[in-house]
């Protein structure tokens, strides 16, 4: 079928030959199809005759049945031959095959070669431990925090409490809007809870947004009406609580299931912060620009993916920065699995083989994932609690008070809401 017959740097020309019994089936398959879609006065459709076929459209099948050729034979050898091309159009003229005679041409390929990796070994991998208990135990919370019942009181109002409230829309004077706060959870926007902490029921206030001093004219003041506070009651942690949070029967099933939730959860997490971060360093340590035509090709699949018909400038570039670094990451591995010599056997390729991929799509996946493995073997990976910087959480902290928050006004409008006497904190 094909024949290796110049090997020179990265160049290999290659001679096809494809028999003459399967070239004139091509030309018979092709004739067909061309015969069947004609539309001739004086023939029914699939009926127009070989020789007023071959006249008019002659070059076409010659040219058809020489395309087809190349496609499945290129395809069958870069699968053989597992070959990676710096240039997907391989070099070569090629005549056209005759109909009755065996087809022979040459193609030149232009391999890739990726530079010999470096920076595989003894990478610095740092893992957060897992604290179990605590893990537990939030979890837990989390559950109680699904399952909470708000009782009224009537008491000023706290941390955690549920203020009940009406509010009068800035110009409205008829319609009220009834809405509830949760203390602690800034619900909407920053200082409105300090407003509403410590307030008892039928206290009423005048608010507005306070923006930066720089903005023109000043948000309009809304009014609030406390219309209730109510605590929240938490469920006891017992075997009752189990079986509404999770369904089991008791509490020690519940904490079973919790606990081998979390840990897989967390070996999840880390197997992919060990692999992300061996993908970050490779590429950090091996430069090299990969063939142009993979990364294009990779890009307008991710874009595809999205599914969005005309994708702006910043999608694109997005698209295509991520298909570089996939591409680079794939030929890096690839690398690394030549260079240390792992080999993927023929039976395991067959196992995990199916109808959506290819045999050299699933040797590249398991050459790769070895290769990974390898890597990850040799790292020095330690457990180390994660740090934050006290820049960013003091920034983080500010964060939303730096372009405005809820500031308490004097009334200096008429009553916009239902006159209330208005009653103030306790």
């Amino acid at each position: 079928m094909f024949e290796i017959i110049k090997s020179e740097d990265n160049r290999r020309t290659v001679l096809f030959t494809e028999s003459a019994e399967k070239i004139s089936g091509l030309f018979r398959k092709i004739r067909k199809q061309i015969s069947k879609d004609l539309s001739m006065p004086g023939f029914r459709p699939g009926k127009v005759p070989r020789s007023i076929i071959d006249k008019q459209y002659g070059n076409i099948i010659q040219a058809e049945v020489a395309d087809s050729v190349r496609q499945r034979f290129t395809s069958e050898l870069l699968e053989k031959e597992d070959w990676v091309l710096d240039d997907k159009d391989p070099e070569g003229e090629i005549e056209l095959p005759v109909d009755g005679d065996a087809y022979s041409f040459e193609m030149t390929f232009s391999l890739f070669e990726t530079p010999e990796p470096e920076g595989t070994d003894g990478i610095k991998i740092e893992i957060p431990p897992l604290d179990l208990d605590d893990a537990v135990e939030k979890t837990i919370e989390s559950f109680r925090e699904k399952l909470i019942s708000f009782d009224t009181v009537d008491r000023p109002s706290e941390d955690g409490d549920l203020v009940l409230l009406e509010a009068c829309p800035a110009g409205n004077t008829e319609e009220t809007q009834k809405f509830n706060v949760r203390i602690g959870e800034s619900q909407i926007g920053a200082g409105f809870d300090e407003l509403v902490t410590g307030v008892v029921p039928d206290f009423e206030f005048s608010a507005r947004m306070d923006r930066d001093a720089s903005e023109e004219g000043q948000p309009p003041v809304h009014r609030f009406l406390v219309t209730g506070i109510k605590c929240p009651a938490l469920p006891d942690i017992d075997d009752e609580f189990a079986e509404k949070a999770a369904g089991v029967k008791n509490l020690e099933e519940l904490r079973s299931k919790i606990e081998e939730s979390v840990r897989a959860r967390y070996d999840q997490e880390i197997d992919y912060l060990k692999e992300r971060s061996v993908i970050d360093s490779i590429l950090a340590s091996n430069p090299f620009t990969p063939p142009g035509y993979m990364v294009e090709n990779l890009s307008k699949d991710y874009i595809n993916r999205l599914g969005e018909d005309a994708p702006g400038e910043e999608t694109e570039t997005a698209a295509k920065e991520l298909a570089l670094n996939k591409v680079r990451e794939f030929l890096i591995l690839r690398a690394v699995a030549e260079k240390e010599k792992i080999d993927i056997g023929d039976d395991l390729v067959a196992k995990e083989t199916s109808s959506e991929e290819s045999e050299s799509s699933v040797r590249d996946r398991l050459r790769t994932r070895k290769a990974m493995e390898l890597i990850l073997d040799r790292a020095d990976i330690t457990e180390k609690e994660p740090q934050k910087n006290s820049e960013t959480a003091a920034h983080e902290e500010d964060s939303p008070d730096s372009s405005w928050r809820w500031i308490q006004v004097e009334d200096a409008e008429p009553e916009t809401c239902d006159e209330t006497a208005g009653k103030g904190k306790s």
